[in-house]
């Protein structure tokens, strides 16, 4: 039998951020963000190596307070608005040799994933013989239609599903991907591109955990979940 491939962290950490300043540096709950994630890593108790990928210094410099992770200075060119997730990915995998490697991808700014849930997913890829994951939590949205083009603040504007369609039957019966966890093959993705696609095994996670950090009222939510949560 084959060994399993190495479980390796990337933690991709922009900067900027157009709707939250230092996102990234954010703490939630009286703790930062990274010592959350970091908190999750090692309860999981899984990963052989850790590696931050970040523009942005003084996040270098709170990560060297951690004797295990590998900060990754992004170049410049890979540190712009037109930058991708996927282009960051595809570097530090030929940078750091990772193509035999199984990359677990963690974003900061998911403070409520733990290690549980790390392990919980990588079960399912194993359970159903999949080569990539994805946390999830069930799609809650009202069944109501997008309306208009958000440029008329006074009217309501047209309805914009195509014909044909309706959301109302999709309500918890869809998957909405949360962003808290990403696993998948490095040597599949610099083929495809893809973090995951229908074949992915998901782990399912409640909707208050599956929070992901992206707007100013997203801190202010999750504030109050970890203190009423004591978390």
């Amino acid at each position: 039998m084959p060994a399993s491939p190495q479980n390796v962290v990337l933690i991709p950490a922009r900067r900027g951020s157009k709707r939250v300043k230092n996102k990234n540096r954010l703490s939630i709950g009286g703790r930062t963000l990274l010592d959350r994630t970091m908190g999750a890593i090692a309860e999981s108790a899984v990963i052989s190596r850790i590696i931050l990928s970040t523009d942005d210094p003084d996040l270098i410099e709170t990560a060297n307070q951690y004797s295990n992770i590998e900060c990754d200075q992004r170049p410049t060119e890979l540190a712009t608005d037109e930058t991708t997730s996927a282009d960051v990915i595809r570097y530090i995998v030929r940078n750091k040799n990772l193509q035999h490697c199984r990359i677990i991808l963690l974003q900061l700014t998911s403070p409520f994933r733990t290690g549980a849930d790390i392990t919980a997913l990588l079960h399912q890829m194993e359970k159903s013989k999949a080569s990539s994951g994805v946390s999830v939590c069930r799609w809650r949205s009202p069944p109501s239609p997008p309306f208009g083009t958000a440029t008329d603040r006074a009217t309501l504007g047209p309805e914009c599903v195509a014909p044909g369609k309706t959301l109302s039957d999709l309500q918890n019966q869809a998957w909405a991907v949360n962003g808290a966890i990403y696993i998948f093959d490095p040597e599949v993705f610099m083929r495809t591109g893809k973090l995951y696609d229908a074949r992915s095994a998901i782990h399912i996670m409640e909707p208050w955990r599956s929070i992901d950090i992206d707007y100013e009222d997203d801190v202010k939510i999750a504030d109050a979940i970890a203190h009423h949560h004591c978390i």
